[in-house]
């Protein structure tokens, strides 16, 4: 393991156990210096999608499978779904049940006696 510092520069730094970060329009390139030579820093593409970008988006929006406790979008979508369905309840339910058609159950009682 070899720990190594961050150098901000234009130009190539004298300093050799570095990650040089150049800037470039839009943002940086990262060098490291292998085999004498400083050369890019290569980022994988973990997702097999055509971008990192696309990657980031991925992991972000998650999947359709997703469950409720997922920190994705789709997760946070069953989870809302969860709860939504837990506060509708059931036809079934009764005055005593603390949901939707439970609340009804209980003013249908109320207004029938």
């Amino acid at each position: 393991m070899k720990d190594l510092r961050f150098i901000l520069s234009t130009q190539e730094p004298a300093v050799r156990d570095c990650v040089w970060c150049k800037p470039v329009d839009g943002g940086f390139a990262l060098y490291m210096l292998q085999a004498g030579v400083m050369t890019p820093l290569k980022v994988m593409d973990d997702n097999s999608t055509a971008s990192i970008v696309d990657d980031a988006v991925q992991d972000l929006v998650g999947s359709v499978q997703d469950e409720k406790t997922a920190n994705t979008i789709n997760g946070a979508k069953a989870y809302a779904d969860d709860v939504k369905d837990t506060i509708t309840g059931t036809a079934d339910d009764t005055a005593e049940d603390l949901t939707l058609y439970g609340l009804k159950a209980y003013v249908d009682a109320q207004v029938g006696g």
